[in-house]
């Protein structure tokens, strides 16, 4: 079963799970040689008794989003890494071979590969970088995961928690019927209700609007948020091509500078995150004429 929603606000009776076909072929085609995808906590942090104080929690889910992650935040910020998720391959004792934490995290950045969690220690900014497609009955429990380890402080409607994601544009549909293909590259929100959104924002982006949805780990994660009263704002980056390109990012850090002044301070843009990308638009064009 997978969840959909394709609502700019959601409230408790909006929230309705839909069967998936899809969903449940790839449920059954697991991998035997793999184990269920789970977080592996830091050997300090691995008791279920200890919870990770977060302030300021961005979740990004993809490749766009965990490149932006990369550019904007951990090239600026000294995180440190407190977690990874993996569906490792069992060795013939059927126990997991897991990487020791130390070489997961010396591991060369990939925006195909990375599933991690960092912390700044100095502010309780928790991020984090999910970019494995997850199995549907993954969902909810890696969303209990996340959830159940971090005690959320200051969480509330104008400090929610942030989850970007990206999508081709091609697969946005107006309310009208037809496609939003006038444009290679927007945004569109989706928001728990009680948040309240100014007009200046609305100027800025737009609500998703049905018959478009939020699905997968998104709408799993906007529900568990949003039954535990924590309020939640998920972006949705609608583009040309399924690839990370620059501007996608230079959009993101736009519109987060604008909309959330408690991400502002971790996003900016510096020497560093122009360098990777100059880099990720020279790597764009070689790879058109490759």
């Amino acid at each position: 079963m997978a969840n959909l929603y394709g609502y700019g606000d959601m409230t408790s009776e909006e929230a309705e799970p839909i069967d998936s076909d899809e969903e449940d072929q790839k449920r059954s085609s697991r991998d035997p040689d793999k184990l269920p995808f789970s977080i592996i906590w830091r050997d300090d942090l691995k008791n279920d008794d200890i919870k990770i104080p977060c302030s300021t929690l961005l979740i990004a889910l993809g490749a766009t989003a965990s490149a932006f992650a990369f550019t904007h935040v951990l090239c600026n910020n000294d995180m440190e890494l407190i977690g990874y998720a993996t569906d490792s391959k069992k060795t013939d004792e059927e126990n997991a071979e897991t990487k020791a934490f130390d070489e997961i995290k010396v591991q060369q950045y990939s925006t195909q590969s990375v599933d991690r969690i960092y912390r700044l220690a100095s502010s309780s900014f928790i991020l984090i970088q999910l970019n494995s497609s997850i199995k549907s009955d993954r969902l909810w429990l890696i969303s209990e995961q996340i959830i159940n380890k971090f005690s959320l402080l200051n969480l509330n409607t104008s400090n929610p928690v942030y989850i970007i994601q990206s999508r081709l544009c091609m697969d946005y549909v107006t309310i009208s019927g037809e496609l939003e293909n006038k444009s290679n590259l927007f945004i569109r929100y989706m928001k728990s209700s009680t948040i309240a959104i100014d007009e200046k924002t609305t100027q800025i982006i737009k609500p998703i609007q049905p018959p478009n949805a939020i699905r997968g780990l998104s709408a799993a994660l906007f529900t568990k948020f949003h039954q535990a009263n924590i309020p939640v704002i998920v972006l949705v980056v609608y583009q040309r091509h399924a690839s990370v390109n620059a501007d996608s990012l230079k959009l993101l850090q736009r519109i987060l500078d604008r909309i959330s002044t408690t991400l502002k301070p971790f996003i900016q843009s510096t020497d560093k995150t122009n360098k990777q990308l100059i880099r990720l638009a020279a790597t764009q064009t070689s790879n058109m004429y490759s």
